[in-house]
């Protein structure tokens, strides 16, 4: 959920992983087009003012399943994260947002029935960006997480992006939803990028 992305390309058994998770950045990152999903504009209780303030990190998780088909050959590759521990908090102002803490994330990654499992802990993030609202659907520029794969030393930095919200318990709960799905089509490779994730906030101040 308003994930930015980093690879490490350090092993090449894993050529065809690290293809595939390429095209599937290049396929977040290259184009700002609208994306399909299950995005909904019904005017809920989700009152830009409402948002202000600081909101601690309660829950994350995602499953990303990307599809690739190139000159005959097909490749998916299953990613899933989910948080085990947080202390990261995320400010809104009327217009920008900062993010600042630390978490642990667990991680997986399935290629041709083969799973790597693997824990990364994040200390001292921060980052910053702006936002906007219409109805329950926010888009950011900029991304609230930092993810690696495999690794990390180069970054793929994110664009625009949109999530559906909800506010719930007095709005004192403020949760995150993705489900979206893209599909690229660059001189004949085709990928098809399955994304389904959410974030759970406490609201501190």
């Amino acid at each position: 959920m308003f994930v930015k992305q980093r690879i490490h390309l350090y092993n090449m058994k894993k050529y065809s992983l690290l293809f595939c998770l390429f095209m599937l950045l290049c396929a977040f990152t290259c184009e700002n087009e609208p994306l399909e999903g299950d995005f909904t504009n019904e005017n809920t209780d989700t009152n830009p003012s409402s948002l202000l303030g600081t909101w601690s990190l309660v829950e994350f998780n995602a499953d990303i399943i990307s599809e690739s088909s190139f000159a005959g050959q097909e490749f998916i590759v299953d990613f899933t994260t989910e948080a085990v521990s947080s202390d990261y908090e995320l400010v809104f102002s009327e217009s920008s947002y900062t993010v600042e803490g630390d978490y642990e994330l667990m991680s997986s990654t399935t290629v041709d029935g083969e799973t790597t499992s693997y824990t990364d802990s994040y200390t001292n993030v921060s980052g910053s960006g702006v936002y906007s609202t219409s109805g329950n659907i926010m888009t950011i520029d900029g991304s609230f997480f930092e993810l690696d794969i495999e690794g990390s030393p180069t970054e793929v930095a994110q664009g625009e992006q949109m999530a559906e919200f909800e506010l719930s318990a007095d709005g004192q709960t403020l949760t995150f939803f993705q489900d979206e799905v893209q599909i690229e089509d660059e001189s004949g490779f085709v990928v098809t990028i399955s994304t389904v994730s959410s974030s759970v906030w406490q609201k501190t101040l």
